[in-house]
């Protein structure tokens, strides 16, 4: 099946966190981690990304280590409390070990606004939108990805 092009990540940063088994798919095993992406301002953001055991293999995936990652920002709801939660990850396709995080980070998606924007202003006055994409992807399926412009 031709791999669908509207869903891109570029992300560089350190394996934050060690990774822990999430679940199997035909026999083989994924994990979830975190990977800490630096920005512009040297503050960090901490992403959640899954990763098939293949790949961790290949590079030796070890928390403290440098890394960049393509893949595809993804969701899924997973019941927390009693109540459904909207649960964000990358998944990742290809990783890399890097001696220093590169500032790649980019993500491209192509949708669907699913539900009417919020529009708000926030405490420094910027006006922003809330609003919902729904990428599609193989096999009949979608992620539903909470945005801000």
């Amino acid at each position: 099946m031709e791999q669908l092009i509207n869903n891109l990540v570029n992300i560089s940063g350190e394996i934050a966190s060690k990774p822990q088994f999430s679940h199997s798919v035909f026999g083989e095993g994924f994990y979830e981690s975190t990977i800490a992406v630096e920005r512009l301002s040297s503050e960090k953001d901490y992403i959640p990304i899954t990763i098939s055991e293949r790949l961790m293999e290949e590079i030796g995936f070890e928390k403290g280590e440098n890394v960049s990652i393509e893949g595809q920002f993804r969701s899924y709801n997973k019941m927390v409390d009693d109540k459904s939660k909207l649960m964000l990850t990358v998944f990742v396709r290809e990783c890399k070990w890097e001696s220093e995080p590169k500032n790649v980070n980019s993500i491209e998606l192509t949708g669907y606004i699913c539900k009417p924007p919020i529009y708000r202003t926030t405490p420094f006055k910027r006006e922003i939108a809330d609003i919902l994409v729904a990428v599609n992807r193989a096999y009949n399926k979608s992620d539903y990805i909470p945005c801000i412009a």
